[in-house]
């Protein structure tokens, strides 16, 4: 009765670290930048903008953040730019604010085989009220005129009214067709 008392103790640690899982977990470690000059030559695109939407990734991964461009040093020429990047610090992801500028360094990375651009901490992105040195350094980019956006009311509208006129359209072709056969 002795043995069995001793044994259970020690079966019971046994199970226990044998479900023990351990929590996966991330660490970001990144070298010394380089100065501005040289990350606009190493970068895919460099641009200043303003987000406007911070988006989680399908994969669970990190986020995409969509910017509306404003100044353009290299790399795109659209007005909006989408960029991913990780969801924490942890995962060397940036924490983008919605309706802050900031002057992002963007590189080109594969994800389900297509390319994306991807900024990290280990970059040189930052806000734009922080990132004087950095515009000193590479000079002025060249302004995005802003094109005008249709807004989802007007699009909503568009679809209301185009709806209506297919409905008063068909309907006018009923009664003309019924008026034809009397």
């Amino acid at each position: 009765m002795k043995k069995r008392v001793r044994v259970l103790p020690f079966l019971l640690m046994v199970l226990v670290v044998m479900n023990f899982k351990p929590i996966p977990t991330a660490a970001c470690s990144c070298v010394i930048a380089p100065p501005a000059d040289v990350a606009l030559s190493e970068a895919t695109a460099v641009f200043s903008g303003e987000v406007v939407e911070v988006k989680k990734s399908n994969r669970d991964d990190g986020k995409t953040i969509h910017f509306n461009v404003r100044e353009i040093w290299k790399g795109i020429d659209s007005p909006t730019i989408s960029v991913f990047t990780g969801n924490d610090s942890a995962s060397c992801g940036i924490d983008f604010t919605v309706g802050k500028e900031y002057l992002v360094y963007a590189h080109t990375m594969e994800s389900n085989g297509k390319s994306i651009l991807s900024t990290t901490l280990c970059d040189r992105t930052a806000e734009l009220a922080n990132a004087a040195d950095d515009i000193a350094l590479i000079g002025e980019g060249q302004i995005v005129k802003q094109t005008e956006q249709t807004t989802d009311s007007s699009t909503t509208q568009y679809y209301v009214y185009a709806s209506a006129l297919v409905a008063v359209g068909l309907i006018g072709l009923i009664l003309w067709k019924r008026s034809k056969k009397s």
